[in-house]
């Protein structure tokens, strides 16, 4: 399909899901346009194809819990698909999407049982070791792909578990989400975190960066919720679990890239620890991900 008729169709959808709700979030979307077009001006890449990306990955966002929904999960598909070859591109279009849309995810959660956060934790390092290992083993831009889809399907299933809250799928999905928090919130922030990475990282710290957001975060939490000594400038964090999410960065990042593996373990422990986030995931992918194109632009790696 043509890009101006996926163009046209992006935006009327717009225009409808903005004339049928009384928040107008303007500000979100203007500011992800612009730097869409200023990154597809930097990059030499399509303009209007990084901003119907944007439109179409807001439109996802934006529209949980309507049937509109599932129109923006098929144009994003249609989107995402033909153009693995640009997937660097599509990944920053993705993210930028996501964050125009991410005032519907700001709302403040609270801590869930013990068992609600084991069961998350063990999740996220799965998926995170799988991840890693995909990234390791096939063509990069084959598991950007696969990763952009899975982030696709992951929201449509968002959505029918809010529409159909009895269903089964809705009742798995809500019993790993913490109490107060809308549904998606953490899954929403570690996939606009594993974007920013793949966005504009690549090769082997790319991985570490990604071992440090899934399974340092993972484990900082596990330890955290075994061994609660505060952090003398967080209350709300442990002294174990900022050690834990250092040492299992560390360890697990030394085979992709040596030593520096110390550095990446102690900014995202660092940044993880600290005592106001968006989003613990989100605010560490920002700060490795500026590290690690900082250590590879000056050659420090």
């Amino acid at each position: 399909m043509d890009s101006i008729v996926l163009y046209a169709l992006a935006l009327l959808l717009l225009v409808h899901r903005f004339m049928c709700t009384k928040r107008k979030p303007a500000v979100f979307l203007t500011a992800a346009l612009a730097a869409g077009a200023a990154l597809a001006l930097y990059e030499g890449a399509d303009v209007l194809l990084m901003l119907l990306g944007i439109l179409i990955f807001n439109g996802l966002v934006s529209t949980y819990r309507s049937r509109e929904n599932y129109a923006f999960f098929l144009l994003a598909i249609i989107f995402a698909v033909p153009f693995y070859y640009l997937i660097t591109l599509v990944s920053q279009t993705a993210l930028l999407g996501l964050l125009s849309g991410a005032y519907l995810f700001l709302g403040r959660s609270r801590r869930s049982s013990v068992i609600v956060e084991k069961r998350r934790d063990v999740v996220q390092i799965i998926l995170g070791l799988a991840l890693v290992s995909l990234f390791a083993v096939f063509p990069v831009a084959y598991v950007k792909l696969l990763l952009i889809v899975a982030i696709l399907v992951s929201s449509t299933l968002i959505n029918f578990s809010m529409r159909n809250r009895k269903s089964r799928v809705s009742k798995l999905l809500h019993s790993f989400e913490r109490g107060g928090a809308v549904l998606g919130q953490g899954a929403m922030w570690l996939a606009a975190g594993t974007l920013v990475i793949v966005s504009f990282l690549n090769g082997a710290v790319m991985i570490a960066a990604l071992i440090a957001i899934f399974v340092g975060d993972a484990i900082a939490t596990l330890m955290g919720t075994e061994y609660k000594t505060p952090l003398p400038y967080n209350k709300k964090k442990s002294i174990a679990g900022t050690l834990g999410y250092f040492a299992a960065t560390a360890v697990i990042a030394f085979p992709f890239i040596g030593y520096a593996c110390l550095l990446v373990a102690l900014v995202g422990a660092l940044v993880e620890s600290l005592p106001r986030h968006i989003d613990d995931n989100f605010d560490t992918a920002i700060a490795l991900t500026a590290l690690l194109l900082f250590l590879t632009v000056f050659k420090l790696l």
